[in-house]
């Protein structure tokens, strides 16, 4: 008797072995399937971005629809948009050398961050040590005034979204120089109060 007792104990002490094991590689599976969705999902956003986000820019070269001039002639509307592109593609990719050609010696840039007032040199020492930022086009105005060209661009930041970028270009002999540039995120109306009262904290 005791000897089938024995035998039926280690019986069922093997079924549950085994009952246990087909539990865990079951949930093991489970595990599997859904961490291969989010690599699949994090790898095509991935590709997503690396993809379009450089195509965005290039197109900017031939689309006129993005661009609504006031006051320009057609040559000064194409090189004020060519400039303004080619300072989106030189800091996407770093390039400083092209991207600081493109602002008068007297330029001041203003970042998002209240303590964001540059001269170029305040501004080359910050963006130099970086990889850069890339700021697709969205739209953009142009409005001449005299010898002044004022624009307003609506961006889009795959890091922050919308954004927005507004300055000042002047003529110079070596052609149109960004005279100030500023980078700010735009805030909703009914987003404000929330967003102004986290501001004074």
């Amino acid at each position: 008797m005791q000897s089938i007792i024995h035998r039926l104990g280690v019986i069922a002490m093997l079924v549950t072995t085994a009952a246990a094991f087909d539990v865990h590689a079951n949930q093991a599976d489970e595990l599997s399937a859904e961490q291969a969705q989010t690599d699949n999902k994090n790898q095509s956003i991935s590709q997503q971005v690396s993809s379009e986000s450089p195509a965005v820019i290039k197109d900017l070269n031939t689309t006129t629809d993005m661009v609504d001039s006031q006051g320009l002639s057609a040559q000064d509307n194409q090189a004020v948009s060519a400039l303004l592109n080619k300072l989106h593609e030189s800091a996407a990719s770093a390039d400083w050398t092209t991207y600081f050609s493109l602002y008068h010696p007297q330029a001041v840039f203003i970042g998002t961050d209240n303590t964001e007032r540059w001269n170029m040199v305040e501004f080359k020492q910050y963006a130099q040590p970086t990889k850069g930022w890339r700021y697709e086009l969205q739209s953009r105005h142009l409005l001449q005034i005299d010898d002044t060209i004022l624009f307003d661009e609506h961006l889009f930041s795959p890091a922050y979204g919308a954004s927005r970028g507004t300055g000042a270009l002047v003529h110079t002999e070596q052609g149109w120089k960004i005279a100030q540039y500023h980078l700010s995120f735009p805030i909703p109306n009914d987003k404000a109060k929330r967003i102004t009262s986290l501001i004074m904290q």
